[in-house]
């Protein structure tokens, strides 16, 4: 379910992209990736110095943020959050770990854990998982344009450190779901083994 939700709204943002990727500096994938993680690395940065203007450089004004639990929002409710969360003392600090990056030149997607640690340090008292889409505006600056968020409760439980490998490792080498009725479905053994 997550990866049809996923792959939706790539598919419904790439098409935004294609407008303005003729007026800005052609990239490779390789490239794209890297830009992106420079600019996530400064916004984590902005966010443990609680710098409000720098942390919310990274977000599209026209930004679609989903976290589990809540309704649906943009740029306006975030900047509410990130004000309020920056105003509170000793507040727990959401410290992400990139888990993947799929990078092309018109758009880049991280893969994250989050963990939301206390401002003094240790456990993580809650840990969620999400993809963040970015894409060139038209100012040719990469942004966040789409953020999904959910809550992965089970990897503080079952996870060795407290790091889960997550949705986001890709491995070629798993079996893929049967499609409808043209997969032949593998045949039950019959007799003892």
């Amino acid at each position: 379910m997550r990866s049809i939700l996923v792959s939706a709204l790539i598919i419904g943002t790439a098409a935004s992209a294609t407008a303005h990727a003729d007026t800005c500096r052609a990239q490779t994938a390789d490239q794209a990736a890297a830009e992106v993680r420079a600019s996530f690395n400064d916004w984590n940065e902005a966010v443990m110095r609680k710098d409000l203007d720098k942390t919310m450089a990274i977000f599209s004004q026209s930004l679609h943020f989903q976290f589990q639990g809540a309704p649906d929002f943009g740029f306006a409710r975030l900047h509410e959050v990130y004000a309020s969360n920056f105003a509170r003392e000793n507040a727990p600090v959401w410290h992400p770990i990139v888990e993947n990056v799929m990078a092309s030149p018109e758009m880049v997607t991280l893969f994250n854990e989050w963990k939301l640690i206390p401002a003094g340090g240790g456990d993580p008292i809650s840990e969620y998982r999400g993809v963040d889409v970015f894409q060139r505006e038209a100012d040719c600056v990469w942004r966040v344009t789409a953020s999904l968020n959910y809550a992965d409760k089970a990897a503080l439980v079952s996870s060795p450190g407290n790091h889960s490998p997550g949705p986001a490792q890709v491995d070629n080498g798993k079996a893929h779901p049967l499609i409808a009725a043209r997969d032949a479905r593998p045949a039950k053994p019959t007799g003892p083994h």
